[in-house]
This record gives structure tokens, sequence and C-alpha cells, in this order.
């Protein structure tokens, strides 16, 4: 079923495509202003005596001329700035506008499976990476047992039950989940859900890899 929903999903988030890309020079250009003991933003010439680089070389990094120089120079960019690799490439990742993603109705994911009663809608934008992950709500009719589930290797499960009782058979153990409680655990490991209310069950989902 994550396969199926996954691929719905997909289908759905196809007309807002994300992107990640990392703005070196944004990023760089802000450390230097952060290291600055001053108002003015430390120098492209202290950079390359620290790095090891010439000045028209940084100067096209950091004007956006050069999009990505290659990991083995940032390193020494990096280290000049006294920031790690990582560091640096999170910063920059986080200079690009994708990075924040603000998810309207319209761009919502919404799957009803009615003859499997329950609904998913998507909270979360369309994955882009390992590192995101997917979050949604799903309705489950009154006690509606769904069919076993299995997710991807190595993935993450959480779930938080606003209203309803849920049993969830995890491997070969029942687990029951009331509201305001939630659970956490290996996606991996073939499960059911269970809504045993009499009412509808509303529950978040929350999966790592993302579910499209």
């Amino acid at each position: 079923m994550y396969d199926e929903t996954d691929k719905e999903l997909g289908e759905q988030f196809k007309d807002y495509p994300r992107q990640k890309m990392a703005r070196w020079d944004l990023a760089i250009r802000r450390l230097l202003a952060e290291k600055s003991d001053a108002a003015k933003p430390l120098s492209v010439g202290w950079l390359a005596e620290r790095s090891g680089f010439s000045e028209p070389y940084l100067h096209n990094v950091l004007s956006g001329k050069i999009k990505d120089p290659p990991s083995e120079k940032l390193i020494r960019i990096a280290a000049a700035l006294k920031v790690s690799y990582p560091e640096l490439a999170t910063r920059a990742l986080g200079e690009h506008p994708g990075s924040f993603f603000k998810t309207g109705f319209g761009q919502r994911g919404h799957i009803d499976y009615s003859q499997h009663g329950f609904s998913i809608q998507s909270l979360s934008p369309p994955g882009a990476g390992s590192r995101d992950f997917f979050m949604g709500l799903m309705t489950i009719k009154p006690l509606k047992d769904l069919k076993r589930w299995q997710f991807k290797e190595d993935s993450m499960v959480c779930i938080f039950v606003e209203s309803g009782t849920l049993e969830i058979v995890h491997g070969g153990n029942t687990h029951t989940l009331h509201a305001n409680e939630s659970a956490y655990f290996d996606g991996g490991v073939p499960h059911r859900i269970k809504n045993i209310d009499t009412f509808e069950a509303r529950v978040f989902l929350v999966t790592r890899p993302p579910i499209h």
C-alpha cells in the first residue's frame, strides 16, 4: 500500500516540483560578514590569503559565475572561514529559496481509498532527497482493519493519534494507541493498523524516507 500511495501522490505532485540547489556564493558572503569584527565583511583578499586561491577565482565564486566549485576547493574555503564543510554545505542549501517550501491547500496531495477504509492528505511538500520526510493526515473509518503494510527497508514511521483508538500489529507484537499518544517504529517490519473505535480515527503520519 505504501508503494501505491507513493505512486499516486507522485502523480499529484508533478506540477509542484521542488529544487534543492546549493548557493555557495551567498553562504560564503554571509560567513565573510559574520566573521568580521568590523561593519564591513571580510575582504576577498583576506579569504584568498587564507584559502590559497586567487582573488579572481574567488570573485567568480562569490559572483555566482562558478556555481558548483569542486568539493576539495570548498573544503579549503570552509577551513579558511573556520567552519566545517558540512556546515558550509548546509548553509549553502539553506540560502536557496527552495529550502523553505510553504504548502498551501492547492498543493496538498489527497488520496481517498474508500475501498480500503481510509484516506490520506499530505501536509508536506514532495520529497526531494533522503533527508526529507513525509507528513500526512490519515483518516480511518470506524472498526476498519487496514491491509498488512510493509514500508521500505531502513525506513522509520511515526504516528500520532489525534482521535480514535488504534491497534497496531508490528511484527509479532500488538500495541494499542489511544488519542494523544504516538508511536515511532521501524517501517521495514510488516505491520497492520486497525481503528478499534466506533468513530473515525484521525492520525498524523510521518515517514522517512518520504512518500512523495
